[in-house]
């Protein structure tokens, strides 16, 4: 599973945008599995919350599917413990 980390800059139901440090826009589809509800969304865009994606790239998707969405905070602390 690869990841990104960025700010979520446009939210539609299930789909979303993040753009990275880079600049690079990722488009995002949440999977059936995602630790983060549709409803969600929103809101990490309203206050431009740094978030890491877990994400698979499908054959026949444009778009990435989102498996885990970790805010900064989360992040932070995942990098630190042992």
């Amino acid at each position: 599973m690869q990841s990104a980390e960025g700010v979520i800059t446009l939210v539609q139901e299930g789909r979303f945008a993040l753009v990275t440090d880079g600049g690079r826009v990722m488009q995002f589809l949440l999977a059936r599995d995602a630790s983060l509800e549709p409803q969600d969304l929103p809101l990490l865009k309203r206050n431009q919350r740094r978030v890491r994606v877990d994400y698979t790239e499908p054959s026949r998707l444009v778009a990435h599917v989102a498996h885990m969405l970790r805010t900064a905070d989360d992040i932070f602390t995942e990098r630190i413990e042992p």
